[in-house]
């Protein structure tokens, strides 16, 4: 900002006192104009200092960021929902089947993460337990939970009804921030595709939703290789499908084109942890398993494992206080080649 209200409004009395000759009082009908004016002018340079910040791309913000990833062919990357098994548990079996509806809300013991159930479902007569696929009513990674966090039911049910979540609700993934969205843009102009060189087909195949990533390699003048990879793993068959399709309609004519799906380098990961006063150890393990998941899902192909990285993510676990990564390197991968998440070993000793 150029100038302040209280500076706008001296200049406007100095010009004023300049041409008068006198000074306004200050309880005078002049005065009190000049002070609306000097309102109305800062909050004019107020809104175009805002403008001037959203007409870059280094600088914008939010719809405005948009705007400006619309015009390089982009657009922000929408979050996910977290997805787990919630197993309803009757006290006593009944004679008759209990409907679980579409839509049955489920939470955590404060009520501030919730799920629901996906499809209509029943525990059947006799039964006294059914497991139920539950999605959280929105997405971001905050609804990614460990085992025995969902164990409220807030949909009224007059049986005597518990929950459980007995999976860990995993999936689950915000919003691309405006930082790695101006970052996304950023890249474009250093690397922009022209029908030809790496940037066309990466960004050709991650425009296939569950393509999260993608590497190109030239095997031959007029041979490419396009390896699509997925959250975590390898591209369902629709998935890799719709990218081979995709990636065929956009091949530019005289050249060679092959799909394939990555590799996989399965990685096990074996950590002794402290835990966090206030949390318990199995909270805290659970936690930190699902930081690993959410680690090893938003891997690219030909993105190898760096132990730094692997463990900021376990740190930043809620309830882990440090950690120990046990009898573990850093994994190196080709760009053929995605590392996913094995066994996972995690435990408290000292809690």
């Amino acid at each position: 900002m150029a100038y302040t209200y209280n500076e706008i409004l001296a200049r406007m009395n100095d010009r004023f006192e300049d041409a008068a000759g006198f000074a306004p009082d200050r309880a005078s009908d002049i005065e009190i104009r000049l002070k609306l004016l000097a309102g109305e002018i800062y909050s004019l340079c107020t809104e175009i200092d805002g403008i001037k910040k959203q007409m870059f791309p280094n600088t914008a913000t939010g719809e405005y960021l948009d705007r400006h990833a619309s015009q390089r062919g982009l657009s922000r990357i929408k979050g996910n929902k977290a997805t787990g098994f919630v197993v309803f548990r009757l006290d006593t079996p009944l004679d008759h089947d209990i409907t679980i509806p579409r839509g049955t809300v489920c939470s955590n013991a404060d009520g501030s993460l919730r799920y629901v159930t996906v499809n209509d479902d029943t525990i059947p007569r006799e039964s006294s337990y059914k497991l139920i696929v539950c999605e959280a009513v929105d997405s971001g990674e905050r609804y990614n939970v460990g085992r025995g966090i969902v164990g409220v039911i807030m949909t009224y049910f007059s049986v005597g009804l518990s929950i459980t979540n007995s999976t860990s609700f995993i999936g689950g993934s915000d919003d691309e921030s405006d930082e790695e969205l101006r970052k996304r843009i950023a890249d474009s102009y250093l690397n922009t595709p022209n029908g030809a060189n790496e940037a066309y087909y990466i960004n050709l195949a991650k425009s296939v939703d569950g393509i999260n990533s993608a590497t190109v390699t030239s095997s031959a003048a007029g041979s490419i290789t396009v390896c699509v990879g997925g959250e975590g793993d390898v591209p369902s068959n629709d998935e890799y499908q719709n990218a081979n399709d995709v990636l065929s309609a956009g091949r530019p004519l005289g050249i060679n084109l092959t799909v394939t799906r990555p590799e996989l380098v399965t990685v096990n990961v074996t950590a002794e942890i402290d835990v966090k006063d206030g949390f318990t150890a199995n909270e805290a393990i659970s936690n930190a398993t699902v930081s690993m998941t959410n680690f090893f899902n938003k891997l690219s192909v030909g993105e190898g494992v760096k132990l730094a990285a692997l463990g900021k993510a376990l740190y930043e676990a809620d309830g882990v206080d440090n950690y120990t990564l046990v009898g573990m390197t850093d994994t190196t991968v080709s760009k053929s080649q995605l590392a996913k998440l094995g066994t996972v070993s995690i435990t408290a000793p000292n809690a």
